[in-house]
């Protein structure tokens, strides 16, 4: 059986946190991907967003986070600069599927503004995992209101 692009991505991305050594850093790496992911695949049905392009942005999101432990002001970038790399080494994907994903990822930081479908879904599943892994702490602002729109969406 052949593995879909969704499949090969997923291997390589817990492949690379699998090699993290700090076992805190790992834990949250694998359990924060993989719960930005379930996220994202309830929020792209729920919204009509390609669950594929969503799911492989969801999974490089954090990704220098956790794999270059670099500043958070920085991670959004540095995720979508390895998430490039990755899909383009593929060969799998066309050039505006890796201009999509790999906005979305830039962008998810930026969570005051609003941006295309593809980046407020990444940054509304973002937002609802994290209140999903703690909710003694729930969001405020704007993080607030999303977390409140991300959720009717679900209902409906």
């Amino acid at each position: 059986m052949e593995l879909t692009r969704y499949e090969k991505a997923k291997a390589f991305v817990y492949e690379q946190f699998a090699k993290i050594h700090n076992e805190p850093l790992r834990i949250a790496a694998i359990s924060h991907t993989a719960m930005v992911d379930s996220c994202v695949t309830l929020l792209a049905i729920t919204r009509s967003i390609s669950v594929e392009k969503a799911k492989i942005a969801a999974l490089f999101h954090d990704y220098a986070q956790y794999i270059d432990n670099c500043a958070h002001s920085e991670h959004a970038r540095l995720s979508s600069l390895h998430a490039h790399q990755y899909l383009s080494q593929s060969k799998e994907f066309k050039v505006y599927e890796i201009d999509d994903i790999c906005f979305a990822i830039a962008q998810h930081s930026k969570k005051e503004l609003f941006d295309s479908p593809l980046c407020e879904l990444l940054k509304d599943a973002d937002i609802l995992a994290r209140f999903l892994e703690n909710p003694d702490k729930p969001p405020t602002g704007i993080r607030r209101q999303r977390l409140i729109d991300a959720l009717a969406d679900i209902q409906t």
